[in-house]
């Protein structure tokens, strides 16, 4: 240990460059595995929780987590691999208060085993009782620790207290702990509420809005709660043949449930990428240390030939390796923390920052430990080994401190150049890929006009408007208002818009098609809206006409649909006049084709799809209570507080929500993306900066070590341009290896990215020369500085010193 101290604070400048090398190198990856241990790996933070585990329907269509009520009566029934299995919803609750104006808060509607399954009962007052969880007796909520600090200020005095939710009065009778408000799972959750199932909901098979988690009792493994589940899918494809195809379940722990696969594999694609700096890091290092064991050379052969044994050498050289890189992940992990802090303050869940709660948690600084530890053996041992097999004599007979590098030495220093160019050109490459296909992504004609929309959700209690005809009394006078607005050129409603997806999948089928061919019959996403909406939107009719404004519900069913929808089911002929039927469950529903429209993309889904066919339905044939509404207008922002008061007017106890631009909204949507992008932007920089720094010390290394060889050319009459060209070239060999070399590598991690974001990336060529390009300039100029140093020796100098 005393050595290897004394070793280093005889080479100070060697001693800070690894240290902040290592602590870039170790930071980042601390960082990363931060990130990748909160949102992935952390356990939910329930007692127990890795009993807790949600249901999932694998379908057709893909993954389900929502059940209608009949499906989880089946469940619950039919399996004792639970100890509790309970069902919550998801649901925007109009908040009004006296001298306020009415607010959208998010509430969760839950069934009566919420909170033994959980595992957590409120720190103040009590949970609900059975009696409150049946329908009609649910006038009560339990707030969220987050909701109660806010608008209560922490007051114990709460409970008892009333609340007006969607025009009904409700009593708060109990605050849940700060650790329950999970933003994972809960979002920004004010409160939770029992559910109070209509009779639609307790007997339709397809209204599917409930989420099931289950507790599994103690032994039982989730591999047996899914055969139990087995049966259960079998019977409900059996029995009900038309409101199902391809069912089957699995369960997954509740904290590993809450990240999808695209998520899931960027994170992983940023540990992996983090990886890279630092093993240019290492390789950076691993030069550095044999240029000094080259330095050191006669010094080591001195402690050999007084007897000091190689095995002594090598672990002289590794407990300095050692204490560098120890010293560098303390650093790394300062430098982790001010990473945290940033990205905790600037990625969103649940639509809002300071969500993460990245910590350097135990595990994590355990990670940062074995990490700087192996860092220290990997770029410690090879130096090692090669400086302890020097032979003594010819060391010793040096009189040169720079002139007894190995051939050995020689090329594992060029191979580590070799690797650094290559893995910072993979950095380079997939950052570079990235923001291309980001700008392309963003800047794409998506088939309609993002310029000068507005849009917002307008929820509607299902208690209030429990009838069809109440809806669309409703949707007619929000609409008329809307309208009605100065400054508004048009105004819509739907059930979705493209800038959110349009969800709602359901199967159709032809006259010609055989409807009880489930498994092979095309999804389409269903849409409904009102007359103006492509008007709005600025799509364009391309075949037919649409419905006019005054449709009415018992009018003869009609539906427009995409360009490729009818491209895929009448290639050769007009779809106009045809009969298409839509599946929803027991229901087969004919309607006449009377317009095609150009297809609509959704600028803010970076996946595919689920379906690229859509059906567009008249809104008074299937009125939801839950609509969006759009407006087009030359100023959309500047009507925003415009547009709330004139739904206010309408029903004040209905506030509108997520009243938003198209360029907010896809700020929000893109948002986390954008941050995705900028770590790859500071890793290929990273990766950049130390492939150039470690470029430059090798060819300043052998500058250093071939004085008096460029002395005797000099001196022999060769041109300082020739001494130039002989140090640049044997650069730039090293760095065109590692070119094509980081030129495969690159291609392969933009068509991993491509596989993760096929709609945002894809592998480009153009891209990735421009990368490469660009890293051969930095190597020049690396090189460039060494070599003229060379061209600038004086033959006397460099002769007396041989």
């Amino acid at each position: 240990m005393k050595h290897a101290f004394r070793s280093l604070a005889k080479s100070p400048g060697f001693t800070a460059i690894a240290l902040l090398t290592l602590a870039l190198g170790i930071g980042v990856n601390t960082s990363m595995f931060s990130l990748l241990e909160s949102l992935l790996l952390r356990p939910a933070p329930f007692p127990r929780s890795t009993e807790l585990h949600q249901i999932i329907a694998n379908t057709r269509q893909g993954a389900r987590y929502q059940f209608s009520e009949v499906e989880t009566r089946e469940i619950r029934e039919r399996i004792s691999s639970f100890s509790s299995v309970t069902t919550f919803r998801y649901n925007q609750t109009a908040l009004a208060e006296p001298g306020r104006p009415a607010e959208r808060v998010l509430s969760i509607l839950v069934s009566a085993e919420f909170f033994d399954t959980f595992g957590v009962q409120p720190i103040v007052g009590r949970a609900f009782t059975a009696d409150e969880t049946r329908p009609g007796n649910n006038q009560v909520i339990v707030l969220s620790h987050r909701f109660w600090q806010q608008r209560f200020a922490g007051s114990r005095d709460v409970i008892g207290r009333t609340l007006r939710l969607d025009g009904e009065t409700v009593t708060i009778i109990g605050v849940m702990p700060a650790s329950f408000d999970w933003r994972f799972l809960w979002g920004m959750a004010g409160f939770w509420r029992p559910i109070n199932y209509s009779p639609d909901q307790l007997n339709s098979r397809t209204y599917r809005t409930f989420n099931l988690v289950g507790r599994l009792r103690p032994g039982i493994t989730p591999e047996q709660a899914v055969a139990e589940l087995g049966p259960v899918a079998a019977n409900q494809l059996k029995d009900f043949p038309k409101d199902y195809n391809d069912l089957s379940y699995r369960v997954t722990v509740l904290h590993k449930a809450q990240m999808d696969d695209t998520s899931r594999q960027i994170l992983w694609m940023l540990l992996g990428l983090s990886g890279f700096v630092l093993l240019i890091a290492c390789a950076n290092l691993a030069n550095l240390q044999l240029a000094r064991a080259t330095t050191a050379m006669r010094d080591l052969a001195i402690r050999a030939a007084l007897g000091a044994s190689r095995a002594r050498l090598i672990r002289d050289q590794l407990v300095e390796c050692l204490m560098l890189s120890l010293a560098g992940g303390a650093l790394g992990i300062l430098f982790a923390y001010w990473i945290n802090r940033a990205l905790s303050a600037s990625i969103r869940i649940a639509g809002e920052p300071d969500g993460l709660g990245l910590q350097l948690q135990g595990s994590v600084l355990l990670v940062t430990f074995l990490v700087a530890t192996a860092t220290g053996v990997l770029f410690g041992i090879v130096p090692a080994w090669l400086s302890s097999r020097a032979d003594v004599v010819d060391a010793l007979k040096s009189q040169s401190r720079g002139s007894t590098s190995s051939r050995g030495q020689h090329r594992m220093r060029q191979a580590l150049i070799v690797a650094e160019v290559t893995l910072a050109l993979v950095l380079l490459g997939g950052a570079a890929v990235m923001q291309r296909g980001f700008a392309k992504f963003v800047q794409k004609d998506p088939g309609w006009d993002t310029a000068r929309l507005l849009t917002g959700t307008l929820p509607m209690p299902e208690k209030r408007f429990p009838q069809p005809a109440d809806r669309i009394e409703f949707h007619r006078k929000v609409l008329a208002r809307l309208a009605a607005l100065p400054g508004v050129e048009a105004a819509a409603l739907a059930t979705g818009v493209p800038i959110w997806g349009y969800g709602t999948d359901r199967q159709i089928h032809t006259e010609k098609q055989d409807a009880s061919d489930t498994r092979n019959l095309p999804l389409a996403s269903h849409v409904m809206i009102t007359s103006d909406f492509f008007n709005v939107l600025g799509v364009s009719l391309l075949e037919g006409r649409m419905w006019p404004a005054d449709i009415k519900p018992d009018d003869p069913k009609v539906i427009v649909i995409n360009q490729s929808l009818a491209r895929q089911l009448w290639p050769n002929q007009s779809a106009v006049g045809q009969r298409l039927a839509s599946i929803n469950g027991a229901e087969n529903t004919w309607s006449e084709i009377i317009g095609v429209v150009r297809d609509a993309d959704s600028p803010g889904e970076i996946g595919n799809p689920s379906t690229p066919y859509q059906v567009f339905r008249p809104l008074v044939h299937e009125p939801w209570s839950w609509v969006r509404f759009a407006i087009r207008a030359p100023a959309p922002a500047a009507l925003v507080e415009s547009v709330r008061r004139a739904i206010a007017e309408v029903d004040p106890d209905l506030p509108a929500d997520e009243v938003l631009t198209v360029p907010q909204a896809l700020d929000r949507s893109n948002h986390n993306l954008v941050i995705v992008a900028r770590l790859l932007i500071g890793f290929a920089l990273l990766g950049l900066v130390l492939a150039a720094v470690g470029l430059y010390g090798v060819i300043s290394n052998l500058v250093a070590q071939r004085t008096g060889e460029f002395g005797i050319r000099l001196a022999l009459g060769a041109r300082p341009s020739d001494v130039l060209q002989l140090v640049l070239q044997h650069g730039l060999q090293l760095t065109a290896i590692g070119l094509l070399l980081g030129f495969a590598g690159a291609y392969g991690v933009s068509r991993l990215l491509n596989a993760i974001m096929p709609r945002m990336v894809s592998p480009d060529t153009l891209a990735l020369s421009g990368m490469a390009a660009l890293l051969f300039v930095v190597a020049i100029l690396a090189s460039w500085f060494p070599a003229r140093r060379a061209t600038k020796v004086d033959p006397l100098i460099a002769l007396r010193a041989e």
